[in-house]
């Protein structure tokens, strides 16, 4: 704990920085001065009451004393605010954006520390609305505001080995826009963007707190399920293929009839495909979709199939 300094900070508020330094600077002209005063008296009075050394003594030590008080007291008043500008400075460094130094502990301070410290804070407002932004923008999809394939490669690892040290199961759902490319053929891009936007509000309506949904690019979207098996993910993904289908995108006079295929797969400790079981989840999802496509379209599969030829319920 730093000790305190019993000298209070100067209340010369209106003086700023600058005026401090000159008020200090015209301290210091008197130590000549007073010297040069002395001879002078010495010279035209020839009586004085007390040794022109001593007289002299006094005069110097008054002056030295007494700058030397003012020029700690000027330090303080500008090393403090200075010290919460730096300190404010280091929190930035260290992560904590958005800091903010308290008004009230610069009240006292000369009014160029007032303007960084207002300018500081607004730096520091500003900074974390950028971080902010950057870091929502890195992790969502700009058009449906889902996240994106980069946070679902990320944080589905993450969600998946929580799931794997719990000994709990984990699902993952794949979701295909059935006829997607007709919207856009038909009724072009903007409608097909509101399409989307559609379809994803429908599977974010559908899934519980705990899932995670990301759209995985184009027309396709994954839901990573915890604390689910492949039966109740099938549920979910029955969930999802009724919502959607049951509330068609109504734009104006326009109604657009909508549905998706889904497949879904549990995750397996040894995985077939890719190079960890997060991949090979999302693949075995994605196969399931496929025969779910093949299969007609508008239904959910599951992965494992069964054994023997494909065949179509």
């Amino acid at each position: 704990m730093e000790p305190r300094n019993n000298l209070p900070p100067l209340r010369l508020k209106g003086l700023g920085v600058m005026g401090l330094l000159r008020l200090y600077s015209a301290l210091l002209l008197l130590l000549p001065v007073l010297p040069l005063s002395l001879y002078w008296l010495a010279a035209h009075l020839r009586v004085l009451p007390i040794s022109l050394e001593l007289l002299l003594g006094i005069c110097i030590t008054l002056v030295v004393v007494s700058s030397a008080l003012l020029g700690h007291a000027i330090a303080r008043t500008i090393l403090d605010p200075l010290r919460l500008l730096v300190q404010g400075a280091q929190k930035l460094q260290d992560g904590e954006y958005g800091h903010v130094i308290d008004p009230a502990a610069t009240s006292d301070a000369p009014t160029e520390f007032k303007q960084l410290v207002r300018a500081f804070n607004r730096m520091s407002a500003t900074l974390l609305e950028h971080i902010e932004t950057i870091q929502t923008t890195s992790r969502t999809d700009q058009l449906t505001g889902m996240y994106n394939r980069r946070h679902l490669m990320a944080e589905g690892y993450r969600i998946l080995g929580v799931s794997l040290r719990a000994g709990r199961p984990c699902s993952c759902l794949m979701i295909d826009i059935d006829h997607f490319k007709n919207v856009n053929d038909t009724h072009g891009h903007p409608v097909g963007d509101k399409y989307l936007i559609h379809i994803a509000g429908r599977i974010a309506s559908a899934i519980r707190e705990t899932d995670m949904a990301a759209r995985f690019g184009g027309e396709e979207f994954v839901v990573i399920a915890p604390n689910a098996s492949l039966a109740e993910a099938a549920n979910l993904a029955e969930r999802i293929r009724e919502s959607v289908e049951t509330n068609p995108l109504r734009l104006g006079q326009l109604v657009i009839n909508n549905t998706v295929s889904l497949g879904v797969a549990e995750f397996d400790p040894e995985p077939q495909f890719g190079s960890n079981i997060l991949e090979d989840m999302i693949e075995k999802a994605d196969k399931a979709l496929y025969r779910a496509k093949q299969c007609g379209r508008n239904r959910v599969e599951t992965w494992p199939f069964p054994n023997g030829p494909p065949r179509c319920p």
